[in-house]
């Protein structure tokens, strides 16, 4: 069978967290997460959730980006399930309750 291998969840995490803090340093890059899963249709994707302290000055938002260049380096290593990024800035975290 023709069929290639699948990267694994942590080969695609390494992946990820090199990209990543090397595209975005002014983000300050904590760390991401790679997960295997699937859409609603039932179609393999990779739910990938990156950390950063802060989102950048610069416009347009280098993290906007970020799914494109990651799907473009996973591509190029023979990964073609589509990316679902969820980019979470630490800076933007609410640190107080809502007050109803």
């Amino acid at each position: 069978m023709g069929m290639e291998r699948s990267m694994t969840d942590q080969e695609i995490t390494r992946l990820v967290s090199e990209v990543l803090r090397e595209q975005v340093p002014e983000a300050g890059f904590l760390g991401a997460e790679a997960v295997s899963s699937s859409d609603f249709d039932g179609d393999p994707v990779i739910k990938i959730v990156a950390r950063y302290q802060r989102r950048p000055d610069t416009k347009p938002d280098p993290l906007l980006n970020a799914s494109h260049i990651l799907r473009s380096a996973l591509i190029s290593r023979g990964e073609d399930r589509f990316i679902l990024l969820k980019n979470d800035v630490a800076s933007e975290k609410q640190t107080e309750s809502d007050i109803d």
